[in-house]
Formats: C-alpha cells, sequence, structure tokens
C-alpha cells in the first residue's frame, strides 16, 4: 500500500501538479486583505462572512486592499393566476478591485455571481423574511466563491511572475 502511495505522489510531481491554495514554497495562498465597507446588508453578511474565511491568511505582510460593489436583483418566478409570483431568484453580482501593497503591482478586478432561489409564502411579511434569508444565503455562498475566486487569481499571477 506505501508503494502504491508513494508511487502516485512521485507521478503527481512528474505531471507538474501545483497545489492551488498555496504556493509551491509553502505559505498563505491569498495573503493578508483588508476588506473595505460593502453597502447593504448582503454587504455586511458578505463582508463578515470573507473576514472570518480570509483570517487564516493574515501575517506579518502588509494587506492587499479589497473593494467590492454588490448589485442585486430579485426576478419573479412561477407566476400565479392573479400574477402574484410563487417563487423567485436572487441574483448577487459582486464586482471587485484587489489592490495589492506594493506600488506599482498589477490591480486585479473582476466579479463573483451567485443566484439563490427562494419560496413566496403567502404570509403577510413571510417575503420579506424569506428574501432576507436568501440574501444571507447567497452572501455566505458568495464568500466561498471569493475564496476561490482569489486564490486561483493569485495563483495564476505568481505562475505569470515566475514565467518572466
Amino acid at each position: 500500500m506505501r508503494v502504491l502511495i508513494a508511487s502516485l505522489t512521485l507521478l503527481l510531481a512528474a505531471c507538474g501538479f501545483q497545489p492551488m491554495y498555496a504556493p509551491a514554497g509553502g505559505g498563505p495562498a491569498i495573503g493578508p486583505v483588508s476588506i473595505e465597507e460593502i453597502e447593504g446588508k448582503a454587504g455586511h453578511v458578505l463582508r463578515t462572512e470573507l473576514s472570518r474565511i480570509l483570517s487564516v491568511e493574515n501575517g506579518d505582510a502588509p494587506p492587499s486592499q479589497l473593494e467590492i460593489t454588490l448589485l442585486e436583483q430579485v426576478t419573479p418566478l412561477g407566476i400565479r393566476r392573479d400574477e402574484s409570483a410563487t417563487r423567485a431568484e436572487l441574483r448577487l453580482i459582486a464586482n471587485y478591485v484587489l489592490t495589492p501593497p506594493q506600488p506599482g503591482a498589477q490591480v486585479m478586478r473582476g466579479s463573483v455571481v451567485t443566484v439563490v432561489n427562494y419560496d413566496i409564502p403567502t404570509a403577510a411579511f413571510g417575503e420579506i423574511a424569506a428574501q432576507d434569508d436568501a440574501r444571507e444565503r447567497a452572501a455566505e455562498t458568495m464568500a466561498q466563491r471569493f475564496r476561490a475566486e482569489l486564490a486561483l487569481r493569485m495563483a495564476q499571477a505568481r505562475e505569470a511572475g515566475a514565467a518572466r
């Protein structure tokens, strides 16, 4: 069994496999990040969750600045005969700018999109509660996607820097 594991490890090393979430020599994948305030309830949840997720990346280095602007779109789905909606789709679109602390370093720009569906209850204030819950779920999911997006973009930047 040990021989099989050792041979698989050698095969992975030979094919150029590199971990995405850490540089080749070890260390943080993204590095410390300072997240600017984000407007709205979804922005507050996103910033809190991102701060929690990225806190493991903190170190002694100066932090990069992450600025996020959120756009929220709600689309009614499943229309009843009285033309009221029974379901809705909440789409969060986050456009971001990541500015490294080093002067002259390349600024990263991009966007992350998350879509969440929710039922609209017939109760008086049920739609508001359902939409708030969907907004929180979308922001929490978006924070996980941001972590993956930033790790991938940083890995690509490291690879491009190593090729020069």
